[in-house]
């Protein structure tokens, strides 16, 4: 309930605080930190009991009184880690911790330079004082209750539009989306499993135009405002803490190590990408030309989904509607988990007396067919929609890797998805996007499950959580886009697909033609993402005015003019579909660049695996399996990502098999 929530959050915030108290006491620096390093693990496997109700809970005061401890215990953390008599009790005799030539060798070294500099980055150490650090905090208060209330709104945003069942003619099966009582008509949601069909198969364009300006103003009159307020938050601690922007203060922990390096590797990939665009665009603006006549039509935001589909079933022999009949869920599910245990060498066992929180949630025991079947850790399944529910795909940690005084703590982990549900007497049916979706989200529950940390602040985690962990942000999509290549190959592709009604599995002419379809027509997606990653850096460089092509704009312009600028397709008429977008107020602020250039490295590390496919020989190599499992996917934040790179490729990485 609200009132069980709130008590165990301030149940934690008290044992953690005295925690924290006793491990100053210790006489000896090594001692503090071990105190601190398991206060910190208790604490955050404590909390997940109170922060995950607001990702999944059927109730809305719950869910809301979730997202509110979650602020609680986020403030908390921060407290913690901007306590400066903290700072001089784990500072050593003499110099500041900041000698980095052992942290990748001793993992204990690598937790107290960690938490040193964590604790400089809030403001200790800096001279500036008591007020200084209360100063940030409360902004950073301010921060976590606009980003929660910005995604809660997303999240139980409810509007849906209504078609005539002819409005909706080319989506084939119309009968997922239910009939209105008053109207008798089609009930579409703004949730991706109703819009992505909508948007990819509908033949009537003012259908399509509905659903795209509805999605691109979707939560704008409540977040656009919150996220204004959040930039200028940012920059103010950003400047207080001696960074001249946000930006700089974000990077400046990631591989990347500047914005201007992240800027350099984006605008590099734009001139890379625009002959690729334009060349395409011209493809998909004659056939709409040929669709409805006329030379003075232009590509419009609703078109680009579909025309980009229609290009490939017709120029390419992929029909994502008829390839949806390959790719049953349940069976789907089962072989990416059979995949997964060959390669990496696991077993997964369904745990049926499991405490979950609905009924469609299923539970998983992972043990490792290496070392003597031993449970290595779990993963949970919650992968359908539901009202209120967390709305976009991610997977959320339970429980991070630690040591304690009586062994070590199994890390735990949920995905949490929104894909395609099944209906009363028809199963459910995934097109290939959610296939690849949950083979990639299946990879962070591998990294997550693999990890084996003697620290929680090396555990598996990201901003969706509000404890300390994880890897840098830049690399924290490698491993599992890395794994979604797997999804791409011919050899997958067969055992991936089973047909609903012959079980046939799709034929050696479908398979290669959607296997070589994988970067066709990607230049205006691709060039969108670009524009939104260099939005990203761009907004949180400074203030508004922001200078663009010469001109000035506000946050709001300013997105739409950089959208229409590198993709060549006019925005919406006054939408700001920022508004709707988790990521930049939900941990992936001045990172957003984080996915291409994650992508970059998956690439070169897929190419390991792509040599073996070369010659012959399975993809699904459980001795090359298991080198990842041990360098990439174990290591966790124990390792630089750089390293962990290294010492898997044996070289240096290289954006060569990416370019």
């Amino acid at each position: 309930t609200p009132e069980t929530l709130k008590r165990e959050a301030a149940d934690i915030k008290h044992k953690f605080i005295q925690s924290i108290e006793d491990a100053k006491k210790h006489d000896s620096r090594e001692d503090r930190f071990a105190a601190l390093s398991l206060a910190l693990g208790d604490a955050s496997t404590a909390s997940v009991r109170v922060t995950l109700p607001s990702m999944v809970h059927a109730d809305a005061d719950v869910r809301a009184a979730s997202n509110s401890a979650k602020d609680y215990l986020k403030n908390m953390f921060d407290e913690a880690l901007s306590n400066e008599e903290l700072y001089q009790h784990l500072l050593p005799v003499d110099g500041d911790g900041v000698n980095k030539e052992n942290i990748n060798g001793n993992e204990d070294a690598r937790f107290q330079f960690n938490i040193l500099r964590t604790l400089r980055r809030n403001g200790c150490g800096l001279g500036k004082g008591v007020s200084t650090r209360s100063t940030v905090l409360e902004k950073r208060r301010k921060i976590e209750e606009l980003c929660t209330n910005f995604c809660a709104a997303i999240n139980e945003h409810d509007e849906c539009l209504l078609f005539a069942n002819d409005e909706l003619a080319g989506i084939g099966d119309i009968d997922r989306y239910p009939i209105d009582e008053a109207t008798g008509k089609r009930t579409v949601s703004l949730k991706a499993p109703d819009t992505t069909p909508v948007l990819k198969f509908a033949t009537n364009s003012d259908t399509r135009r509905r659903v795209t300006e509805a999605s691109s103003r979707k939560c704008q009159k409540v977040n656009t405002q919150r996220f204004v307020e959040v930039l200028k938050l940012r920059d103010e601690c950003a400047k207080i803490l001696g960074y001249k922007s946000h930006s700089e203060y974000m990077c400046e922990i990631k591989m990347v190590a500047t914005p201007e390096n992240a800027e350099s590797f984006l605008l590099e990939l734009v001139d890379a990408y625009e002959p690729l665009r334009e060349r395409e665009m011209a493809l998909l603006l004659d056939m709409k030309r040929q669709d409805v006549g006329g030379e003075t039509v232009a590509l419009e935001q609703w078109d680009m989904l579909y025309y980009t589909g229609k290009y490939k079933a017709e120029c390419a022999g992929v029909d994502e509607a008829a390839l949806r009949s390959y790719f049953p869920l349940e069976f789907v599910k089962k072989t990416i988990c059979a995949i997964y245990e060959k390669l990496l060498g696991l077993k997964f066992e369904l745990v049926d007396d499991a405490q979950v929180w609905h009924e469609d949630v299923e539970c998983y025991a992972v043990r490792s067919s290496r070392e003597e079947n031993e449970v290595i850790g779990h993963f949970y399944l919650d992968i359908h929609p539901r009202t209120g529910k967390y709305s976009h795909q991610c997977v959320y940690p339970l429980r991070p890797s630690y040591s304690t005084k009586d062994g070590r703590v199994l890390p735990a982990c949920v995905n949490v998805g929104n894909l395609t549900p099944s209906r009363e007497g028809s199963p459910s049916m995934l097109l290939f996007r959610e296939v690849e979706t949950f083979f990639h989200e299946f990879g962070h529950v591998m990294h997550c499950v693999l990890t084996n940390a003697r620290h929680s602040l090396h555990s598996w985690a990201w901003s969706a959580v509000p404890w300390y962990g994880g890897v840098e942000q830049d690399m924290l999509e490698v491993p599992s886009m890395m794994l979604e290549n797997f999804v791409w190959q011919p050899e997958v592709l067969r055992l991936l697909s089973k047909h609903e009604k012959d079980g046939s599995c799709l034929s050696e002419r479908d398979i290669e033609a959607l296997s070589e379809s994988r970067f066709l027509m990607t230049g205006y997606t691709r060039s969108k993402y670009l524009a939104m990653a260099l939005y990203d850096l761009k907004v949180h460089s400074g203030v508004a005015p922001y200078e663009f092509e010469g001109n000035e704009y506000d946050a709001i312009s300013l997105y739409n003019a950089m959208i229409e600028k590198y993709t060549g397709v006019a925005p919406i008429q006054d939408s700001f579909a920022a508004a709707s977008w988790f990521h930049l107020l939900m941990g992936y602020d001045a990172g957003y660049y984080g996915y291409i250039y994650s992508e970059m490295l998956a690439a070169d590390l897929f190419g390991e695996f792509a040599q073996l496919s070369n010659s012959g020989k399975s993809l699904i190599d459980t001795t090359l399996g298991k080198r990842y499992s041990e360098f990439v996917l174990s290591p966790c934040a124990t390792l630089d990502g750089q390293l962990m790179l290294q010492k898997f490729l044996e070289r240096e990485p290289s954006k060569q098999a990416f370019l």
